[in-house]
This record gives structure tokens, sequence and C-alpha cells, in this order.
């Protein structure tokens, strides 16, 4: 039985080994956007004598099972907190890349001539702050009509975009990330790999809740055609029963109301039910995926887009995943079941939660 494993490193130092047999736990938050990324340190402190990281430290953790890692990324130390009794240390981190978008804020105009498309602005930002961008080909080819920066930090900017474009927007290893949001695709356009959640193999809880919201058959939006001289309509189907959705706001030109009316249909659909799953630790599980699940009961059963995905370790404790999930949308669907049937049902690897080992192996980390 491949035995956890996780580390951390402080400005480029191995801290693990002195903080570890400290109760120390290592919470990993992998979440749908640029501010959701987070890490979280939490160390038993009885003698008061613990030297944690200072503030603005920059801390990278890896974690996973010996031969099958995954690097984290790198966090700023945002809060380091003291309390007692008993006395213990906390340490709130934030996503290196997201504070560095926060303090860019300078007035700046995108317009369509030197950046034809949203991939050239994503671009640009992208290269800013040292990062390489990876965006889906749909969202990376639309038009610019124009763009501005204007009381806004890059962070802000960037979030905005997203929400307009319908698209996800985060920092995963070292890139900028733009991808539609709830497609299940990555940016490459490929079905992103699943995640199997089924009784007897990795599950160990589950919640999942049905609301009674408003349902939409379908949502509408406007946009005023300049050439007939008319306001025009476009719509985007739900899937559900119920009366039409009008976006009340109108739009530039047909492709931003088109764009509004499929992200509003997406929400919808997602504010039917939302699930929450612990499983057994799987270090590859993030956000914007889709979780496979099977063996717990109907209502249960199927497939659930991953909203965030929350790593646990312990120093002496298993390693366990959560994942927070929304319902999914038709298109997430079709490209989540291509993905699961690739891969041809939970794969035999055997990994489970266990006690972390804490020595430092050859990891090969991905």
């Amino acid at each position: 039985m491949p035995v956890p494993y996780f580390t951390i490193s402080a400005d480029g130092v191995d801290v693990t080994g002195r903080l570890a047999g400290l109760g120390m736990t290592m919470t990993v938050t992998d979440g749908a956007g640029l501010k959701s990324d987070t890490l979280q340190i939490t160390i038993d402190d009885p003698e008061g004598s613990v030297e944690p990281p200072r503030t603005g430290a920059v801390l990278n953790p890896l974690g996973g099972y010996e031969g099958r890692m995954r690097d984290f990324g790198l966090f700023s130390v945002d809060s380091v907190v003291y309390s007692g009794w008993p006395q213990k240390i906390t340490i709130d981190a934030k996503s290196v890349a997201a504070k560095s978008l926060a303090k860019q804020r300078e007035p700046k105009a995108y317009p369509k001539e030197k950046y034809p498309t949203y991939g050239d602005i994503f671009s640009e930002i992208a290269g800013k702050i040292g990062l390489t961008l990876q965006i889906s080909v749909e969202i990376g080819s639309k038009e610019n009509p124009y763009e501005a920066q204007a009381e806004e930090d890059s962070l802000e900017f960037t979030t905005r975009l997203g929400e307009k474009l319908n698209a996800s927007v985060s920092v995963k290893s070292g890139n900028l990330v733009v991808a539609k949001k709830g497609s299940g695709e990555s940016v490459g356009g490929v079905a992103m790999g699943v995640i199997f959640v089924a009784k007897g193999y990795n599950i160990l809880s589950y919640t999942v809740t049905e609301k009674d919201e408003p349902k939409h058959s379908e949502v509408e939006a406007t946009y005023y055609d300049r050439q007939k001289n008319k306001r025009e309509t476009v719509t985007e189907s739900t899937g559900l029963d119920g009366p039409k959705f009008l976006v009340r706001t109108p739009f530039q030109n047909k492709e931003e109301a088109e764009e509004a009316a499929k992200s509003r249909a997406s929400e919808l659909v997602r504010m039917t039910g939302d699930a929450s799953f612990e499983i057994d630790g799987e270090p590859f599980a993030q956000a914007e995926a889709y979780a496979v699940v099977s063996g717990c009961r109907s209502r249960v059963n199927g497939l659930w887009w991953v909203q965030t995905a929350t790593h646990q370790f312990s120093a002496d404790g298993p390693y366990t995943t959560s994942l927070q999930c929304g319902a999914p949308t038709d298109e997430g669907k079709g490209n989540a079941s291509e993905a699961a049937s690739a891969g041809g049902g939970p794969p035999g690897s055997g990994y489970e939660a266990g006690t972390p080992q804490l020595t430092s192996p050859d990891t090969g980390v991905a």
C-alpha cells in the first residue's frame, strides 16, 4: 500500500522535518478562480518555541504518494496567527501569482487594433508576472471589441474578463490557465481526466443537496444590431422546465449577448443542486474537473462538476481530498463521459489513505 507523503519548503529551504513532529497539518485548496487557491498550515506549539515562516515568505507544498507527487505551486504567507490553549500556530498563504496580480493597478487600454483577441490580452497579463499562458482555443480566439483596465488591479481585471467570457481563470504550475467554465475541457480542448468516486474504492463520506431554486427553460439576452438599427435577441436552452429567464442588461453585440446567455444558463443548471465528497487522497484532483460517482444511490451516482478540491495532509493521520461540486452542464456531461469511457473505470492503483511518509524519496513531481 503506497504511503501518503508531503513536504513544505519556505524560501527554498525544506522545513518539513522541523515541523512534522509537532502535529503539523497542511491543507491546500484548489479552486476555480484566481482568488481560490490557498494554503493553510497548522502546527502544535505546546512549549511556545516554534519559529514559523515569516509573513511574505514563499512556501512550496508538494504532496501525494511516492512516485506520484503533485507540486501545488507557490504561495506567499499572508498571516501567522498564534493561539492558545493549547498553543498552536496557524499559517495562511495565498497564491503568489494572485498576489502579484493584485499589486498591479495601472490604467491601460486594450484596443482592438493592438489586441485583436482576448488571447492577446491574457498573454500580456501573464507575461507581466512571469507566467506562461495556457488558454482554450475558443476563449483565446474570441475577438476583442475594446477592453480597458481602469480603477481595478490586474486580479480584478482578469476576474472580470473571466466572468464576461464564461471562463475560469486560475494559476496552475506556473501557468495562467484560462478555460471555459464548467466544460470539463483542458486548455487544449481535450476532456480533462475525471475523478472516480466509488463505494468500496475511495469514498469516505458524501452529502448531496437538492435545491428548490426557480427553474427556467431558456435564457434570453438582447443586443443592439447597428446595421439593422434595432434590438435583437438570442436564447440559450437550459434543459430544464420552466419560464424564460431574461438578462435585463443589453449587450453591445451578438457575441457578447450569446456568451452572457450561455453563462447564465450554465449557472441556472448548477443552482439545482450541490454535493460534497470526501475521498482517499487524490493529488491530481482539481477544480474544473468532473467527478464520476458510483455505488452510492440514485440522485447521487453520476457526474458532478468539481468547483473546489481541498487536499488535507497530516503528519500523524490520513491524507484525504474533499470535493465541493455543482450540477454539470450538458456540455460538461459529454466531455466527462468521453474521459470516463477512455479511463475505463476507477484505476486499480491501490493508492489509499495512511500515515504520511516524511522523508524525501525520489518523487518525480508532475
